[in-house]
């Protein structure tokens, strides 16, 4: 073997061996190798009186072919396995008695005395720290602290970072409202200059429309807008009341981006509350705790409480926010929430409005937040105008006939189409497109980006007017199934009759100034239309379905010039008045019938009164007898000579 071959080399040599030496302590190292051992043992020195001419060759060292380390707890071959001693819970103490071991009557003797008590209690507790039960309870005391100051300290910080997400949404910069418009914004920029210019500088006169300097579409109302998304009017809550397409929404976006959103948020309502939580929470930045991950110890779902108990705690953590932003910036917040109108003339709608009317009033109250609302219809500020105490209402109307005709030059030169645009053509006809369209924002826009704007009007006027007779066309000989429907269809011609009949004594009497077309709306006061309708309950049914608008000032006015123009071109057919009434004579005709009670006798009869002579003196109940009898087939009406 090579162990005693390297033994036998080195007993002429000098070895100093040490008490780490492998040769010092060889039981310990039977377990290594030869080769190992070989390795380990010191460098030899030659011996004082060996001859010098001996020469001194070391041994050489071999190296491992690995790099682990062996182990020397674990046997190894040819060693066969050292057995281990059983472990047990006494092991460890080796003062600690057992089952079988003498060492624990030897502790019991050894009572009555200090040391005694003390060993004894210390074997007491070393039993009950090596006891498996003590150590599993001691663990989940352990887990289950960590676990909840972990909690605890998830929940704050949860907690802080929604309020910090809120604050974001209010900061300047990014918005979603802006963001959606940033591309069209970029693409059509609001630049001076036109397609008429050296046509505005022919005109001297500055009172010609045509002289007008093309800018941007900036309505009346803009500026009181600009002042309460900068938060300098402090103190009330705002809705923006107007018909569709008049420019309520573009308003307060364009105010947002003059200050790059800062400190104003803007959402949009929905008829599903659902829809309108999701959008509310884009809007602030809020998850309603959809994000929260502690859902091992957490409450229960809070989307299992409905849309508006999620609202009401969106509005808690903007109460939080709006305190800390006001403080700090001197200046409240801004909410705007577009068409509330959508949410419905029903319970839950209305109790929508109701609960968005009361935060606002207490925000406003305390100067910490503005919020506002826009509406197409009146049932939203009707609503709001019976517990409003802090509401201001700005009504938003159609353009005049100056605004109107410069706002469709300027929509004609951005969005017009892109191949050569007749610059004459296009001034010949927008006096008759304005005409037909009136001063409606949305409607001038769809007539300037047509090849040609006037053949567009038309078109929109045969819509409308289409559109009208489906929802409100008379029907003469209708059936008494659809009573209720024509009723209403008759009750809404009669208004719009007077409108027409107003709007041509108003021109009649008016004088027109200048080259443009009077593209007033006829209004008449919500009393008169209650008396003109015969029933007032009608009136929100024309307002919900945009064939009337009402006001702040309770001025009903048609919704837009295109349902003025289609109400003239009906109401002066030559049967119009002949189909009217003849409607509603049928519904007095039906009416009556349902109030009718018929009685059908299948068999003639005839009653016969008997006096019942002297016993009428004593019992007058039964001297008198009504008797009843048929008289069939055998009843013959007389016939007169004169029939014939």
């Amino acid at each position: 073997m090579a162990g005693p071959r390297i033994l036998s080399r080195t007993t002429n040599l000098r070895t100093r061996i040490s008490s780490s030496s492998p040769l010092a302590h060889p039981s310990r190292y039977r377990h290594l190798s030869s080769t190992t051992i070989a390795s380990r043992l010191p460098l030899p020195l030659p011996r004082r009186n060996a001859q010098k001419d001996i020469s001194y060759r070391p041994i050489p060292r071999f190296r491992h072919l690995h790099t682990s380390t062996p182990l020397s707890d674990i046997p190894q071959w040819p060693n066969p396995p050292v057995p281990q001693p059983t472990v047990t819970p006494y092991s460890s103490n080796s003062n600690a008695g057992g089952p079988g071991n003498d060492n624990s009557n030897n502790n019991n003797n050894n009572g009555g005395g200090g040391n005694g008590g003390k060993s004894t209690r210390g074997s007491v507790y070393a039993e009950l720290a090596a006891s498996p039960i003590v150590q599993a309870a001691v663990t989940t005391a352990i887990g289950l602290i960590a676990v909840f100051v972990g909690g605890v300290g998830y929940l704050a910080y949860y907690k802080a970072d929604v309020l910090n997400k809120m604050e974001g949404a209010f900061a300047a910069g990014y918005d979603p409202a802006l963001e959606v418009g940033k591309l069209h914004h970029k693409k059509h920029p609001h630049h001076p200059g036109s397609l008429f210019e050296h046509e505005m500088q022919e005109s001297d006169d500055p009172s010609d429309p045509h002289s007008h300097p093309h800018t941007n579409i900036v309505r009346k109302e803009q500026q009181t807008v600009d002042g309460i998304v900068k938060g300098e009017n402090v103190g009330n809550y705002w809705i923006l009341m107007g018909p569709k397409g008049t420019g309520k929404k573009h308003t307060i976006i364009e105010s947002m981006r003059g200050i790059h959103a800062d400190g104003a948020a803007f959402a949009e309502a929905h008829g599903d509350l659902e829809v309108f939580r999701l959008r509310l929470g884009k809007a602030l930045h809020y998850e309603f705790n959809e994000d929260w991950q502690g859902s091992l110890f957490s409450r229960r779902d809070p989307r299992e409480g409905g849309p508006r108990l999620d609202i009401e705690r969106a509005m808690n953590k903007l109460e939080k926010v709006a305190l800390r932003y006001t403080e700090r910036r001197g200046r409240p917040l801004v909410l705007a929430i577009s068409d509330v109108h959508l949410f419905g003339n029903d319970p839950e709608g209305i109790a929508l409005v109701q609960q968005l009317q009361q935060r606002a009033e207490a925000w406003a109250e305390a100067g910490i937040l503005t919020m506002i609302f826009t509406t197409d219809d009146y049932w939203p500020y009707e609503t709001m105008k019976k517990n409003a105490s802090r509401l201001r209402v700005l009504s938003v109307p159609d353009l005049s006939p100056p605004e109107a005709f410069n706002a469709l030059r300027y929509l004609r030169s951005c969005y017009g189409p892109s191949a050569a645009i007749d610059r004459a053509k296009d001034k010949e006809q927008m006096p008759q497109v304005l005409h037909l369209l009136g001063g409606r924002i949305s409607l001038l826009l769809r007539a300037a980006k047509a090849r040609d704007m006037l053949e567009e009007a038309r078109d929109m006027l045969d819509v409308e007017r289409e559109w009208i007779m489906s929802r409100i066309g008379l029907i003469p000989d209708h059936d008494d199934d659809v009573m209720d429907e024509q009723k209403w269809s008759s009750c809404s011609w009669l208004l719009l009759h007077e409108f027409v009949k107003l709007q041509k004594a108003r021109l009649e009497g008016a004088e027109i100034a200048g080259s443009l077309p009077d593209i007033e709306l006829p209004k008449t006061t919500y009393g008169k239309a209650r008396v003109v309708m015969t029933r007032p309950d009608f009136l929100s049914g024309l307002d919900y379905a945009n064939i009337i608008s009402i006001d702040n000032k309770f001025n009903v006015r048609p919704d837009n010039m295109l349902t003025l123009r289609s109400a003239e071109q009906i109401t002066n057919e030559e049967d119009f008045e002949e189909t009217l009434q003849s409607v509603r004579d049928r519904v007095d005709e039906i009416e009556g019938l349902h109030r009718q009670s018929e009685i059908c006798v299948k068999e003639p009869f005839q009653i016969r009164y008997e006096s019942g002579g002297w016993l009428s003196w004593l019992w007058p109940s039964r001297g008198r007898v009504i008797s009843v009898e048929g008289l069939g087939a055998a009843f013959v009406p007389a016939k007169d000579e004169k029939d014939d």
